[in-house]
């Protein structure tokens, strides 16, 4: 069992915002909401729900994404690099988790984290 981020080249799946309740059918973790969405969506699609894709800064926080998306091994998350590491929600990108040999910069085209909780690495 291998739960590290791998990488690919496009956004879908999470959103998250930081009121301090949560709406109805979000997920409160620390001091943030999370919604997992199963339906295939583009980044700006996926923004649209209220959120922007889901930014990971703790050990916790990853185990806590896992439980959320449940069945659903690949989940894409806000992780961009844009010539340098960043989330997609502007927080400070402090915590990582890569899969041996990733990011692996040598192929190129690999710009975005999918999390990985199957197993295997996708590039």
């Amino acid at each position: 069992f291998d739960d590290n981020w791998s990488l690919s080249c496009c956004f879908t799946y999470f959103g998250l915002t930081g009121p301090s309740r949560c709406k109805r059918g979000w997920q409160k973790f620390g001091s943030r909401c999370f919604r997992f969405e199963e339906t295939l969506r583009s980044w700006t699609e996926a923004e649209s729900l209220g959120g922007h894709l889901a930014s990971v800064h703790s050990w916790k926080e990853s185990r806590f994404l896992e439980t959320l998306t449940v069945g659903s091994p690949l989940t894409w998350i806000g992780g961009n690099d844009g010539g340098r590491w960043s989330w997609t929600d502007g927080s400070g990108f402090n915590y990582q988790q890569w899969a041996e040999g990733m990011p692996n910069t040598s192929i190129g085209g690999e710009s975005c984290i999918q999390m990985n909780f199957g197993g295997t690495v996708i590039h």
